[in-house]
């Protein structure tokens, strides 16, 4: 296994601030952040209801703007991006897997992963097969035709995750992806996860309020107030990785 010391940034964070004007007062969001994140690195952004957290998430997705610093992504600048550069540059590099899980109702489980090669302009035919690609490695191969409401929780996730995953990202995002889960399938969907970042060697970067979903991530970045206060290796994981080394 590559030693991670060698493996390239994919995202670099330098002095970023957020400040938002509340009244008379200024608050400060995000308060001079700086980081890296390694390609196929699986990290978690953890904090409580307030600490920056989502703001953070914001920025590294391009959907907010800093008040000052830079977000280097893949070599480019994106707080430096118009609009409709970023919009392009999303589509491009970045998959989304959100709380709710977005999907629509109308359409089945493929044609609801085939959606963002729709925006492409790919063949259906061409989506089709990736949709149904996707769908097997999340182990929802019996579930192609069905529809939302004929879904668990759990299942409807899953799809989620196929979707974010069709357009062959190279960052995912995930903003409380276990959120409307109970505990159980919330360990289920967060070992997909794990399971894709590793086989498929994309970065995934999450952002939640629980400690013990984090312990899944290679690396955890714990946030409050708007500041980084510490960035945590996952021994549990390096263990393991020592352990697949000597088997």
């Amino acid at each position: 296994m590559e030693r991670e010391e060698n493996v390239k940034p994919i995202i670099t964070v330098n002095n970023l601030y957020k400040l938002y004007r509340v009244g008379d007062s200024c608050v400060r969001a995000l308060d001079g952040v700086s980081f890296e994140i390694r390609e196929g690195e699986f990290c978690a952004i953890v904090g409580t209801s307030g600490s920056g957290k989502s703001t953070l998430l914001n920025m590294l997705a391009g959907l907010e703007k800093p008040t000052k610093g830079e977000i280097i992504i893949n070599g480019c600048h994106i707080e430096k991006l118009k609009e409709d550069e970023l919009v392009r540059f999303r589509r491009e590099n970045v998959g989304f897997i959100f709380q709710s899980f977005h999907l629509i109702g109308t359409m089945n489980a493929v044609e609801n992963v085939a959606l963002p090669l729709n925006f492409r302009g790919e063949a259906r035919k061409v989506r089709t097969a990736k949709a149904e690609r996707m769908l097997d490695l999340v182990n929802l191969s019996k579930h192609k035709k069905h529809m939302p409401n004929q879904m668990s929780g759990g299942q409807q996730q899953r799809v989620g995750v196929a979707r974010a995953l069709v357009t062959d990202p190279k960052i995912i995002f995930a903003d409380e992806p276990t959120g409307n889960l109970d505990s159980h399938t919330s360990e289920e969907v967060m070992g997909l996860m794990q399971k894709v970042v590793r086989e498929q060697g994309r970065t995934l970067v999450m952002v939640t309020h629980d400690d013990h979903l984090a312990e899944y991530a290679d690396r955890v970045f714990h946030i409050i107030d708007g500041k980084i206060v510490k960035i945590e290796e996952n021994l549990r994981r390096e263990r393991e990785d020592i352990k697949d080394e000597t088997d």
